[in-house]
């Protein structure tokens, strides 16, 4: 994410590792481990301004310094500092230290803008992007909420999922999926890397083949652990063909599901296809979830 964006930078500024190494007075093996992914966030700083260059973040709030700006985009999402020292995996001090002071290691900081889904974005010194500079390219307003049983049902397998990405509301209390973490409209969740367990209801008009394809995506790549995506049973489009069939595991449900608060049914039916997950989660759902026909990736029916 950002190490490649270094030396990306790095050679289209027409530098060899030992020059940038030189320009910003760094030993050449920290140039080497900064564009691997390992070393120090200070010194990956001085590295971008060797480079005249800056980080910000297509999600990230305004602020004196880099800390304080993710602190920002944290209180934002709703979660202390010790909710989020736990999803990246670090103790609070250590989070801390990132917050007021910017320092800690790079990955964590990598770590840190993929979780809150700040968006990383390399820019000249000097300029900003405009905050949310996503929201032209965001996809559509849901408006096929997902049934509350169902999520119940689901909640009993995987408890509350990391990461919700077609969210319509970062509050909490009004969201209609327990997550972690959400993203919402103005993020833009398919510009943004997912993590761990993640449940989607995604739009379901021109952009629902995006939301498949990045859920297939996200767990092929290893950034996500598992992604389970409510969607409609269309089995004759592509996108079907392409990232759901032999790629997941298909839950047909029964019947025709009641979105919100609806009165009348869907006019189509609904499926749940799984990403990434295993025997053991194959056999809780389906002794979690109502009635419905599973498909395996083999496309074995059982």
């Amino acid at each position: 994410m950002l190490s490649p964006s270094l030396a990306a930078a790095r050679q289209e500024s027409g530098l060899t590792q030992a020059g940038l190494a030189a320009r910003a007075t760094l030993s050449v093996p920290t140039v080497r481990h900064l564009e691997a992914g390992r070393g120090q966030i200070r010194s990956f700083l001085k590295a971008l301004a060797a480079l005249e260059l800056e980080l910000g973040g297509r999600n990230l709030p305004p602020g004196a310094y880099l800390g304080a700006r993710l602190a920002d985009l944290r209180h934002r999402r709703g979660l202390s500092q010790r909710q989020l020292a736990a999803l990246l995996g670090i103790t609070q001090p250590t989070l801390v230290a990132l917050e007021r002071r910017s320092q800690g290691r790079l990955s964590t900081l990598e770590k840190a803008f993929s979780v809150l889904g700040a968006g990383p974005v390399l820019l000249p010194a000097g300029t900003s992007l405009p905050f949310y500079a996503g929201v032209a390219n965001a996809s559509v307003v849901h408006t096929w909420q997902t049934p509350k049983d169902l999520l119940e049902r689901l909640y009993l397998v995987f408890g509350p999922f990391d990461l919700d990405p077609c969210s319509p509301t970062r509050d909490r209390a009004a969201a209609p999926v327990r997550a972690r973490m959400y993203f919402t409209q103005e993020d833009d969740g398919l510009c943004l890397p997912w993590h761990g367990v993640v449940f989607l209801n995604p739009p379901y008009g021109r952009e629902l083949p995006r939301w498949v394809a990045k859920a297939r995506e996200e767990v092929v790549a290893g950034r996500a652990r598992t992604a389970i995506a409510l969607v409609p049973a269309r089995t004759d489009t592509g996108w079907w063909h392409n990232d759901i069939a032999r790629q997941a595991d298909i839950f047909f449900l029964r019947g025709r599901l009641r979105f919100g608060e609806g009165v009348q049914s869907a006019p189509f039916p609904s499926a749940l296809a799984v990403w990434g997950d295993d025997a053991l989660i194959v056999q809780s759902l389906k002794e979690s979830l109502p009635p419905c026909w599973h498909q395996g990736t083999d496309f074995a029916a059982r």
